[in-house]
């Protein structure tokens, strides 16, 4: 067997590292960067909006838009910028619609850590706590004085509500009335 070339052995130990951190910007890096961004703009918005609920709520989709990957136009949206490093947060949803309608948690790693539907609530109204990494609380339950508690892998993260409308008014209308219902408030 003949040996490498003696530039080659000092060049491959490079390119492994070139490769490995390149990894590591890719995996680790990149949706930290991505979503420090999200929560950002979340919490600028949501300020200039509508400080007394906590909430987003961008306007519908169109071919314009694209702060997010493939926006659909056939979905409202709703958002709430979150930290809950010092102060749990109250998310609470009253809703009444008859058609698909979602809520997922996104801890600041991109992590998908929560989600509820329409079918998961079956009509009732949505109500949890949000707490940080190292809140007292349990990890997941249920509290006395505070009802269910969820509990985010990172102090910071991003709520994503999602109402599924069509092109009749009637079902537009009732898609922005229900996405009005959600309150993210600190405690």
């Amino acid at each position: 067997m003949s040996k490498l070339p003696i530039r080659w052995r000092l060049h491959a130990p490079l390119a492994l590292l070139v490769v490995v951190l390149s990894h590591m910007l890719a995996v680790w890096a990149l949706p930290r960067v991505i979503m420090d961004r999200v929560i950002s703009l979340g919490d600028r918005e949501a300020l200039t909006q509508n400080s007394e609920t906590g909430v987003y709520l961008p306007p519908p989709t169109d071919h314009t838009q694209r702060r997010i990957v493939m926006p659909s136009p056939d979905l409202l949206y709703a958002t709430c910028a979150y930290d809950v490093g010092e102060r749990p947060l109250r998310v609470t949803l009253d809703i009444n619609y008859p058609r698909y309608w979602s809520i997922a948690l996104y801890a600041s790693t991109s992590d998908n850590f929560f989600v509820v539907n329409d079918r998961d609530a079956a009509g009732a109204a949505v109500e949890f706590i949000l707490q940080g990494p190292n809140a007292q609380a349990s990890a997941r339950g249920t509290s006395e004085n505070l009802g269910t508690v969820i509990r985010s892998p990172t102090d910071r993260g991003f709520l994503l509500m999602r109402v599924l409308v069509n092109d009749d008014p009637a079902v537009r209308a009732s898609a922005e009335t229900a996405r009005r219902q959600l309150r993210c408030q600190s405690l």
